[in-house]
């Protein structure tokens, strides 16, 4: 079995975030099984599924999809997402309602709906997500993130939220100064709170917080995965170059997954196609591993198992 501490280091703070990425198909949620089974072993392990296909819950064989304890370090949970979209939706329909009474005259189930249907919905249900993680008490957190678009999306959202939010207070701050001197200068009483305004510093904190989390390499480690095809690596170069521009924490880990033996790679046709990609995560300056090719679909705990002994560990 793989150690994944050594393969992850530095990690000095917990809980330790290891956010498993790459492109729909690749075998993330078998790598993700992998690390998670491994660092069960150093210390308390959640593994946490935000695939929308919830392969964990297959995998492993399990008919629930909430909360489930595999052994005394390891626990597995899948997010549901339509549960997680209706508990947002009902808390922004319960601030709506405290802001603007006046709303429930236009029906604010319309307003529910609105967000429930938004673009970016899903992306704020895995934010929120990660953000409670970092709060957790487990040691190691292992995420199988959603595909890399809707990941990577995700990754960015606290900045762009960020950037948005020091601007909507800017304006509330005008707008609760106006109110003060208003009140003020008329003689009425002034009231000095404003929920709004504690509302929109409480999601400033929240998001800064969770920003410099990801950006933190003691923190959270990104492993990328890829099989030898032309477009998984394609995004395993898209994420790499996206987690050092944006996040500036390097991935840690390089997976090439699903590495087929070269007699059979060569009667493919597809041997030197195979060199050139291991040569090319060779070539990232990270640690890298090769999984070798099972010869069938991943399709069950035994499966995954048997994997563990076909991991090659390769220095950078």
């Amino acid at each position: 079995m793989i150690n994944p501490v050594d393969l992850l280091q530095p990690i000095s703070c917990y809980p330790h975030v290891v956010l498993v990425l790459g492109k729909g198909g690749v075998g993330k949620t078998t790598v993700s099984i992998l690390l998670a089974r491994s660092l069960s072993q150093f210390g308390s392990t959640l593994l946490l599924s935000l695939d929308p296909a919830k392969h964990l819950v297959k995998y492993l064989g399990l008919t629930s999809e909430e909360h489930v304890e595999i052994t005394r370090n390891l626990h597995i949970q899948q997010i549901t997402i339509d549960r997680e979209v209706e508990a947002i939706t009902s808390k922004y329909a319960e601030l709506l309602r405290e802001l603007t009474p006046s709303l429930t005259v236009y029906n604010i189930e319309n307003v529910v709906d609105v967000v429930k249907y938004t673009p970016g919905v899903e992306e704020e249900v895995f934010l929120r997500a990660l953000l409670r993680v970092y709060k957790s008490n487990y040691n190691y957190i292992v995420v199988d993130t959603p595909p890399t678009g809707v990941a990577l999306r995700t990754l960015i959202l606290p900045s762009l939220y960020l950037t948005w939010l020091n601007k909507l207070i800017e304006v509330r701050e005008r707008i609760v100064s106006l109110r003060y001197v208003t009140a003020r200068t008329l003689g009425r009483k002034v009231e000095l709170k404003d929920r709004a305004l504690e509302k929109l510093y409480e999601m400033k904190s929240e998001y800064g917080y969770l920003r410099e989390q990801l950006a933190l390499p003691e923190k959270t480690s990104y492993v990328i995965v890829a099989t030898p095809e032309p477009l998984p690596m394609y995004e395993l170069r898209e994420t790499f170059n996206f987690l050092v521009q944006k996040t500036r924490n390097k991935p840690k880990l390089l997976v090439l997954n699903r590495v087929l033996p070269e007699s059979i790679a060569s009667e493919l046709g597809v041997l030197e196609l195979q060199r050139r990609y291991i040569e090319e995560i060779a070539s990232y300056g990270v640690k890298w591993i090769i999984i070798e090719h099972l010869g069938r679909p991943t399709e069950n705990i035994r499966d995954i198992e048997e994997l563990e002994g076909r991991i090659r560990v390769l220095e950078k």
